[in-house]
């Protein structure tokens, strides 16, 4: 195998958010986050491919300010530190992959370019299997061991993965035991895929083998934590014109006795092209609502919804200046929470 006709993808990027809570929540004040990523792949011609990403990341939390449930912003994490991100090997045909190691499984599920946009979490993997678990599921900022597979023909496509479903510590990966002795907690996630020119529709199901964690006044743990999302997209090109439009829409539903949520609908509008003569831009209107378990205890009200308007300009140089604007209905689902008001910019660097 020459190793010289295939060297190796480097890649860097680093994000840095500023946030101010302008209004309601649980305090008007600030917060700056920041996050880095530096990856390495490599592919050789037979197919086969290593892939490894470390993550720097802090502890600071716009969330703890507005104390909403959903995540005002997609790259806070809790513990400050440098992690393993990525570490896996896989092999692809033209039709067959897989992919073994630890890595982000909302880097293949539940995902979609458009959405990928906004700043806010809910609209990168949707909040009620965003936030299942007992520590999430095996995705930013604690991934764990994951293995998938990967079949499609044409414009189908299927995939189905077995994962840590109480992902622990992120430097060593361990697994931490569930609540009953003995018990292997897993996260199963299964998706089909339909991806035309224009048009892409993702209909997919996950759930947990360990039933021991429940909601507090939810009853005995009969049964299993799963549910369903459906996802689409579709782009159009105004003719003539240097901009392209794309709408997207979620809905996904979870089991009520063991998810904080368990409705989630988005939809949302992204703009792209040469808009205001800036280069490479886009801008973006979406909203979040997640409607929380029945089993919720009685102080929590009946939602929590999440508006956020954004514009990001890329420059040859690799940064993007993006400011965003978000508005979070009844933040955390509080009855008696007043909805906040966030101001945001996000600087972001990527280097190949």
């Amino acid at each position: 195998m020459d190793l010289s006709d295939s060297p190796p993808d480097i890649y860097t990027e680093v994000i840095v958010d500023s946030f101010a809570n302008i209004h309601g929540g649980r305090q008007r004040s600030e917060a700056l986050l920041y996050f880095a990523n530096f990856g390495i792949r490599y592919e050789t011609q037979f197919g086969f491919s290593l892939h490894s990403e470390l993550w720097l990341t802090d502890n600071q939390s716009i969330s703890d300010i507005v104390g909403d449930e959903q995540g005002v912003s997609n790259i806070e994490a809790s513990e400050a530190g440098l992690h393993i991100g990525m570490l896996a090997a896989g092999y692809h045909t033209r039709s067959w992959s897989w992919l073994i190691g630890v890595y982000d499984i909302n880097y293949y599920f539940d995902v979609l370019d458009s959405a990928n946009l906004f700043v806010h979490s809910a609209f990168g993997m949707g909040s009620v299997f965003g936030i299942s678990g007992p520590n999430g599921p095996s995705t930013y900022p604690q991934p764990g061991l994951t293995a998938k597979l990967g079949y499609q023909r044409g414009k189908h496509s299927v995939q189905f993965a077995i994962a840590d479903g109480e992902p622990g510590d992120p430097i060593f990966y361990y697994h931490t035991a569930a609540q009953e002795e003995k018990r292997i907690n897993l996260l199963v996630v299964a998706e089909y895929a339909y991806e035309s020119a224009q048009s892409k529709w993702l209909a997919g199901w996950w759930g947990y083998n360990d039933d021991s964690v429940v909601l507090q006044n939810a009853g005995a743990s009969r049964g299993k934590n799963n549910g369903f999302y459906l996802r689409t997209e579709h782009r159009f090109e105004p003719s003539p014109s240097d901009y392209q439009i794309t709408v997207f829409g979620r809905a996904g539903v979870g089991a009520s006795k063991f998810n904080f949520f368990d409705e989630f609908y988005s939809v949302g509008l992204q703009v792209s092209g040469e808009l205001w003569g800036f280069g490479d831009e886009q801008f973006g209107l979406a909203i979040a609502h997640a409607r929380t378990s029945d089993a919720r205890s009685p102080e929590y009200g009946s939602d929590e919804t999440a508006l956020e308007l954004t514009y990001a300009a890329t420059f040859n140089n690799g940064m993007t200046v993006q400011p965003s604007l978000q508005w979070i209905g009844s933040p955390g689902a509080a009855r008696e929470a007043d909805d906040a008001v966030v101001l945001g910019l996000r600087l972001s660097w990527s280097f190949n």
